[in-house]
């Protein structure tokens, strides 16, 4: 998948991009963008050589959308069914399955949000700028680098 994104800084790694968001980001989440934010910012490897202010073109592997699926829905999920065969089992009463569930939860996607930091710095699993894409130049911004152009020609001469 790919998207137009702008680079905010780069380091050492990468760069940061902001992706805003579009309409079709609503149905995707491949992004996760928060409720009611414009837009998100997040690292991306820059293979493209891409600095600060450019507008990029970053793309995002389907290995790291499966693999967030899995970590986000599948293991929850079994979580859930563990809670609740040690509840009914060893502990034997249901009220354990709940509390058993959340605290498998809770400590789940806290180790989840760790697990994200350091996904994001893999290759394969974080987003890549594939290729800086050329800024449009206005003709007002054409005529003042001319004229900018035209006056520096004039005092060399001098």
């Amino acid at each position: 998948m790919t998207e137009k994104a702008t680079v905010v800084k780069t380091d050492k790694t990468g760069a940061v991009v902001r992706l805003d968001k579009r309409a079709e980001c609503d149905k995707c989440g491949l992004c996760a963008f928060p409720k009611n934010a414009g837009s998100i910012e997040m690292h991306a490897f820059n293979n493209a050589g891409a600095n600060a202010g450019d507008e990029v073109i970053v793309e995002r592997s389907e290995k790291g959308r499966f693999l967030g699926a899995i970590l986000v829905f599948l293991v929850p999920l079994l979580l859930i069914g563990a809670a609740s065969v040690i509840a009914l089992l060893a502990i034997k009463q249901e009220i354990w399955v709940l509390f058993l569930s959340i605290i498998f939860l809770v400590a789940w996607f806290s180790v989840l949000a760790l697990i994200d930091k350091k996904l994001g710095r893999i290759k394969g699993f974080a987003p890549v700028i594939i290729k800086v894409e050329q800024k449009y130049i206005t003709p007002a911004e054409n005529e003042k680098d001319l004229v900018a152009a035209e006056s520096n020609e004039k005092e060399n001469e001098k």
